[in-house]
């Protein structure tokens, strides 16, 4: 069975939705996979709800999952029963796809962090 996989990146490194400056689409038959697509992220030139702009994008291509670094709570739930969202961070994509075609990935229902992004401070408790 084929299925393709959608991965937010800046370099090589999976990154968030609405962060990574590439999107690339992979393409998984059984323990193999290969890159089949790369653009650039739409998040980039958005204004707004900038990782729904990239979720969009990868669910037209028809993805059945997603692997990223963090996802916030508006992503989580414009791809609930959609698609699965998988959590690789710190890994570079092909880490991450390993991971993936060996059922390594923890898949996230919940939001990794909180929204909205503002200036990239840590929030205080």
């Amino acid at each position: 069975m084929t299925n393709k996989v959608g991965i937010p990146v800046n370099g090589s490194n999976v990154s968030g939705p609405g962060e990574g400056t590439e999107i690339h689409i992979f393409e998984v038959e059984n323990t193999k996979y290969k890159l089949v697509e790369s653009y650039e992220n739409p998040a980039i030139k958005a204004t707004s709800t900038r990782g729904i702009h990239m979720l969009k994008s990868v669910l037209s291509k028809n993805v059945n999952a997603i692997i990223v670094s963090e996802i916030g709570a508006p992503g989580v739930n414009f791809l609930k029963n959609k698609i699965k969202i998988y959590y690789a961070n710190n890994m570079n994509e092909n880490e991450a796809m390993e991971f993936y075609i060996n059922s390594k990935l923890e898949e996230i229902t919940v939001a990794t962090h909180e929204s909205p992004h503002h200036d990239g401070n840590t929030h205080k408790l």
